[in-house]
């Protein structure tokens, strides 16, 4: 059977780029669209395999962000301490006074947190309500950075800031009304005044002043944010220890603590991640050895007659191989 006859392409109505190749230049061009389905194949092949490879990468550098730009960029503290049920007033100043006198920290801001459920139409998520007993401290454990300016925000009387990925499940935005639910299924509609950075969970943070208009509840606080005086791991173990032997306290998170368990996730992840590059890399390979072989034993005559006709064996390699050269940087 004889070779398929070459045509006419488009370059060749581009003088300036025609006149300008050479002779098997002009070959390699007129063959890459002689043989159309090769010509999909291999660039769909490549694209395909790349695109594994740039998810391998991506999913890797996505997930290695999240641990820094939560726990150092939004969250300033280093410790969450939570006080017990049915302390009194008297009984939690006293605490939190004593821990304020400790050199270990440098920082203890009281809060109030809560579980709700925000919804929205059909949508629902969990999140954590946040409520300051004071703005100004608040803003010295946890930047409330609008999502779209970069600006720092203030909480508004009336209004909350709602973390950007919870506003994007809920469909909202800033200026929109959504409803919270507590745990008694009372609910309660808010308006959004800003939309906050936030990489983890979801949350909600409002004033003093919005939450005791909102649920007709005084302020209550439960929850103490500390930050360290650069205290080696071994110094907050022991301090994190002493504190939760304390009689006012029912638990204690550390940052670092949280860091570290994610960091061994993304060390068991990175093998996942090598696997997936690895084989993609495997299958380009695969993908152009076949199609580099159907090519050769395809043409096999017309190989023949060319090197008959004078070309020499590396002529003859960069006749077949520029055409894959040149689909494969496509496909990429």
């Amino acid at each position: 059977k004889a070779p398929k006859m070459g045509k006419r392409v488009l370059l060749e109505k581009i003088p300036f780029i025609w006149k300008r190749l050479s002779f098997s230049q002009k070959v390699t061009v007129r063959n890459i669209f002689r043989y159309k389905k090769r010509f999909l194949m291999t660039i769909i092949g490549i694209l395909g395999c790349t695109a594994l490879i740039v998810v391998g990468f991506g999913v890797r550098d996505s997930i290695r962000c999240i641990m820094p730009n939560q726990f150092e960029k939004v969250f300033n503290y280093d410790m969450q301490i939570g006080l017990k049920n049915g302390l009194e007033d008297e009984q939690k100043q006293k605490y939190i006074i004593s821990l304020q006198e400790k050199t270990e920290l440098e920082k203890v801001v009281e809060t109030y947190m809560t579980s709700n459920i925000a919804k929205n139409q059909e949508n629902e998520e969990d999140l954590q309500i946040i409520v300051p007993k004071e703005q100004k401290d608040l803003n010295e454990v946890i930047n409330l950075t609008d999502v779209k300016t970069g600006e720092k925000v203030q909480l508004e009387e009336n209004a909350i800031c709602l973390t950007d990925k919870a506003a994007e499940l809920l469909n909202v935005k800033q200026g929109d009304t959504i409803t919270l639910k507590d745990s008694k299924d009372k609910e309660r509609q808010v308006k959004i005044s800003n939309i906050v950075e936030n990489y983890v969970y979801h949350y909600v943070y409002m004033s003093r002043i919005t939450y005791e208009n909102l649920y007709g509840e005084n302020y209550n606080t439960n929850m103490l944010f500390t930050k360290n005086n650069n205290l080696s791991e071994e110094q907050e173990t022991n301090l994190a220890t002493e504190i939760m032997n304390q009689s006012e306290v029912a638990s204690i998170s550390r940052n670092s603590s949280i860091m570290n368990l994610l960091d061994d996730t993304m060390k068991s992840l990175n093998y996942v991640v090598i696997i997936l590059i690895v084989s993609a890399g495997l299958l380009a390979f695969v993908v152009l050895y076949n199609l580099s072989n159907v090519n050769i034993s395809e043409r096999i005559r017309e190989l023949a007659t060319i090197k008959v006709l004078g070309f020499y064996d590396k002529e003859v390699y960069s006749y077949v191989t520029r055409e894959t050269v040149i689909l494969t940087a496509i496909g990429i």
